[in-house]
């Protein structure tokens, strides 16, 4: 899933060079696109921290670039797939439901998982296989209670139950992550000066 493209118009400085400087443009074009796409994954993967408590690893290593070319002056910054799975929602906002999740359900296309009282790992997160483990546990009862609600529910001693993870049908998302916005303004601050920069790079190693 592509997440956004960063594509400028250097046309108005390009006008009135020389012969030299006009056919070191498309070279100069590409390196500045890139450089622009890669400054932008940046700024992304920084924002990242105060977007989400404690992001794991693997979302902090989402954003990627594929560079342009000279003959393709077209640089786009992405999300890799399996982080766009899940980072597509908390961009544009919407309902997760378990047909859109591969994971953290009690089985595709029965309900999502959402932690309460279970233990979690530093990101915030169920650790793999503790949903399993609990559900091991004499004191642990996995089903549905007499309100309606399913879960995981530890069994108190005073006859309740401590709500572990929770079974929901949908999750409900406001956009949040604010990837075009901040790629959109990295391309409008910095699109000048990294052509300006590339263009003087390509003249001074340039063959006259």
């Amino acid at each position: 899933m592509k997440f956004g493209e960063v594509k400028a118009d250097f046309g108005p400085l390009t006008r009135g060079l020389s012969d030299l400087a006009q056919r070191q443009v498309p070279f100069a074009t590409a390196r500045a696109l890139t450089s622009m796409a890669q400054t932008a994954a940046v700024a992304n993967r920084r924002a990242l921290p105060s977007v989400f408590d404690r992001p794991t690893p693997f979302t902090m290593n989402a954003f990627s670039v594929q560079p342009a070319r000279k003959g393709k002056p077209i640089a786009r910054v992405f999300a890799k797939p399996r982080q766009a799975e899940y980072l597509q929602m908390q961009e544009t906002g919407g309902t997760r439901t378990p047909e859109l999740s591969k994971q953290g359900g009690t089985g595709k296309g029965q309900a999502l998982v959402i932690p309460r009282a279970i233990r979690r790992n530093a990101f915030g997160n169920i650790p793999r296989g503790a949903l399993a483990a609990a559900k091991k546990r004499k004191d642990v009862y996995v089903g549905r209670t007499e309100t309606g609600a399913g879960g995981f529910f530890r069994r108190l001693a005073d006859g309740g139950l401590q709500p572990l993870a929770v079974f929901v049908r949908a999750a409900k998302y406001k956009p949040r992550l604010g990837f075009q916005a901040r790629t959109a303004k990295v391309v409008k601050a910095t699109a000048l000066p990294a052509f300006r920069e590339q263009l003087a790079k390509a003249l001074a190693t340039a063959r006259r």
